[in-house]
């Protein structure tokens, strides 16, 4: 009943429960359940001992794992969809085009980090921390764009991280990385994993509502603002610090490819406008 809500009933539980029967069903299948099953077929069997034939366990174990990846994965849709409306108010209830020149980080990206703050507090209290993917340097936590002018008379946009010249041939394989990631995948019994999963549809959802607006100048410059914001405080979160990176520069692209003026905030001004926030 927990696992097959409806997106209108997804709120009906408190999400906090769900992980706390998916942590019960995790650990009853890994341990427990073999226990309580041996310890009773030795102190409550019917027959004599020795004599009697072991329950069988294997059924048992698959379903209690079965159940535990459900609720698991019901978890993650359930707070990734609460950040996604979130987001999505956000942005729908903007005007983009008129907006002024940011100042400030805008409070719902505060929010997100915050509520993804708790997220990762709760579920740290019943899964392990798994394994963080890095690619050994520091350059997924330097987030930083340009724009260049090209002879179609478009703004291709460019990453500095990657180090790629042809912004063309980036934007393609920065699409590649992005229709690759597997939002509403299973995810594994680690907290990184967990909050991984989150993230992911928070973030795709923020490529979503972007692709519907149409932007000015200062709307541009005020979701490079934002992506920065989210992309220093959110790696610590994930087990893949690419997915962050990917899926805001495709924020980013995305917003580009919707902007009248596509003209970028200088990045030391972005710096210093989150280190204030």
């Amino acid at each position: 009943e927990f696992t097959e809500s409806s997106r209108e009933t997804v709120t009906s539980y408190p999400p906090s429960l769900i992980l706390i029967l998916a942590g019960v069903m995790h650990q009853l299948e890994r341990s427990h359940i073999s226990y309580l099953v041996s310890y009773a077929d030795e102190k409550f069997s019917p027959f004599e001992k020795g004599k009697n034939p072991p329950t069988p366990i294997d059924s048992i174990v698959t379903e209690a794992k079965t159940t535990a990846e459900l609720l698991i994965n019901h978890y993650v849709r359930m707070q990734g969809q609460v950040l996604a409306q979130m987001i999505r108010k956000s942005v729908e209830t903007r005007d983009w085009l008129n907006t002024i020149e940011p100042r400030n980080v805008r409070s719902v990206m505060r929010r997100m980090v915050e509520e993804v703050t708790v997220i990762d507090k709760q579920v740290g209290l019943l899964f392990e921390e798994g394994f963080r993917k890095s690619d050994g340097s520091e350059t997924s936590r330097t987030f930083t764009y340009s724009v260049t002018k090209g002879g179609n008379g478009g703004y291709p946009y460019s990453s500095s991280h990657s180090g790629l010249g042809d912004s063309s041939l980036l934007s393609n394989i920065q699409k590649l990385f992005f229709e690759k990631i597997e939002v509403f995948g299973n995810v594994e019994f680690t907290k990184l994993s967990i909050v991984t999963g989150v993230i992911k549809i928070a973030l795709k959802a923020l490529v979503e509502c972007v692709r519907l607006r149409t932007f000015g100048k200062y709307g541009l410059q005020q979701m490079q603002v934002d992506a920065h914001y989210l992309q220093i405080y959110l790696w610590r979160y994930v087990s893949d610090e690419q997915l962050v990176r990917v899926l805001l520069d495709e924020v980013i692209s995305s917003t580009i490819g919707r902007c009248r003026d596509p003209v970028l905030m200088e990045q030391s001004v972005v710096e210093l406008i989150c280190e204030n926030s």
